[in-house]
């Protein structure tokens, strides 16, 4: 039925409003009608105390003129006064005096009252759908019923009445309503062009336009919706940027050790490469050949880390001793940089819970990471000590270090802080991402922090957590 959220507000709240206005109106109508008849019962009450007075002392002094005049005087005023005609009955049911002869009372009204009931009661008239207002109030003296008195109120009167007050209300409901609507107009549209924007938005995105932004100028929850929207796009656009530079890293490094061994092998075939060298040309070929061997291990183990059958070997061992092992097999790469290894142990056999080989291949990652990045002749500081109930492993070096810009990205996918093309930093940006998702699959956090301690100098910090067994 509609077709936008603009519509479909629009007219749910004008519609609301509406029945709601209808249900005041009918309410307020009710009430009013109740008012009236409770104000008259009380009038007639009034009129009714001064009436039996003078009703009884006519009936005990009927010969006495002056009296009758006086009374029939103060019906006149009183039905005046009340806007009603009154009639007064004996026992017998005859009148014993009224202010309008064509006035009739129902026999069922007179006979309750007789009894000395009080009644209020609404009866059809002569027009129709009109009900007179007949209001009977018995008169006693000295405990004893003599007769009843009736308050008849013409139909005209609460009809005027009624007709007076719909006019307000009808006035009242119109410039309601009207302004009404223009909330309704402006609160549905801040509602809905935001979400039109939010939807244009998407199609845009979807469209391969990740730049596109919605404007956040509110704190309700369509804000909290285009906040968001805008948190998505970004991560949107961050990935689009790394699928970008993981397709032209991937290249790179595939390009090259293609090109080295085609262009080895087509040297040696055509005979350019003479025999006596041809033995050095072919164990490049086999350098480049295993290099291409472990990028594609490395992305068959992305790939598996991924998924959600990956499971681990959970094993009690010594982290110490795996650290030294690590520090042994890259012994070679410390000293050919001259670099100096400072290794801080709470104890020599520190056991956790974790996967051996998986946290082996963290160390080794942080280790050759620390190698690459570190200035000649450096420092290279290692630390493992207890933490509650965690083991925490910390390896600094001193080197170029990690912008501030490229530290939330680092553990990322393919991200490479570094965008120098040189062979010793070359790599497609997984060893990080491997840590990570190492760590996260043991429950356990990873940070890093680089701080800068000379003016092209950086201390870096690499700090990750295991369970203590």
């Amino acid at each position: 039925m509609f077709k936008t959220i603009f519509q479909k507000l629009f007219w749910t709240s004008t519609a609301t409003i509406l029945v709601v206005i209808m249900i005041i109106s009918v309410s307020m109508f009710g009430l009013l009608n109740n008012y009236i008849v409770h104000e008259r019962t009380e009038a007639s009450q009034r009129a009714a105390k001064s009436i039996e007075y003078l009703t009884t002392e006519v009936a005990m002094q009927s010969d006495d003129l002056r009296l009758k005049m006086a009374y029939n005087s103060t019906l006149a005023s009183w039905s005046m006064i009340l806007g009603a005609k009154i009639t007064v009955t004996d026992m017998e049911k005859n009148i014993f005096a009224t202010t309008d002869n064509a006035v009739s009372v129902p026999d069922t009204i007179i006979n309750r009252v007789l009894l000395g009931d009080t009644v209020n009661k609404f009866v059809r008239g002569s027009e129709k759908r009109m009900h007179r207002h007949i209001i009977g109030i018995p008169i006693t003296y000295q405990g004893q019923t003599l007769g009843g008195m009736f308050f008849s109120y013409p139909p005209s009167i609460m009809k005027s009445t009624l007709q007076e007050f719909s006019h307000i209300i009808f006035i009242s409901l119109i410039v309601a309503v009207f302004f009404a609507l223009i909330l309704i107009y402006f609160g549905s549209r801040s509602v809905s062009k935001p979400l039109r924007e939010i939807n244009d938005a998407v199609l845009e995105i979807a469209s391969g336009k990740f730049d596109k932004r919605v404007d956040v100028s509110a704190a309700d929850e369509v804000a909290q919706l285009a906040s968001s929207f805008n948190y998505m796009a970004n991560s949107l656009e961050h990935l689009e940027d790394m699928r970008a530079s993981f397709i032209s890293d991937i290249s790179h490094e595939l390009r090259t050790p293609m090109t080295s061994i085609s262009g080895f092998v087509s040297g040696i075939l055509d005979g350019t490469v003479p025999k006596e060298k041809q033995t050095e040309y072919l164990q490049l070929v086999l350098e480049e050949s295993q290099r291409l061997i472990r990028l594609t291990n490395d992305m068959f183990e992305m790939t598996k880390m991924s998924s959600h059958g990956y499971k681990l070997s959970i094993k009690r061992f010594d982290f110490a001793e795996t650290i030294r092992l690590c520090i042994i097999a890259a012994e070679q790469k410390i000293e050919a940089k001259g670099l100096s290894l400072n290794v801080d142990f709470e104890e020599d056999s520190i056991f956790v819970l974790a996967e051996p080989d998986s946290i082996k291949r963290v160390i080794i990652n942080l280790l050759d990471n620390a190698i690459k990045y570190s200035f000649e002749n450096s420092e290279i500081e290692i630390k493992v000590f207890s933490q509650n109930a965690h083991i925490v492993f910390e390896i600094s070096n001193t080197g170029t270090g990690i912008e501030e810009t490229d530290l939330p990205y680092i553990f990322d996918r393919f991200y490479k802080s570094d965008k120098s093309r040189n062979r010793e930093k070359s790599g497609a940006g997984l060893g990080l991402y491997f840590v990570k998702n190492i760590l996260a699959l043991h429950s356990q956090q990873i940070t890093a922090n680089s701080v800068l301690t000379g003016e092209n100098t950086r201390k870096t910090t690499f700090s990750f957590t295991l369970e203590k067994a």
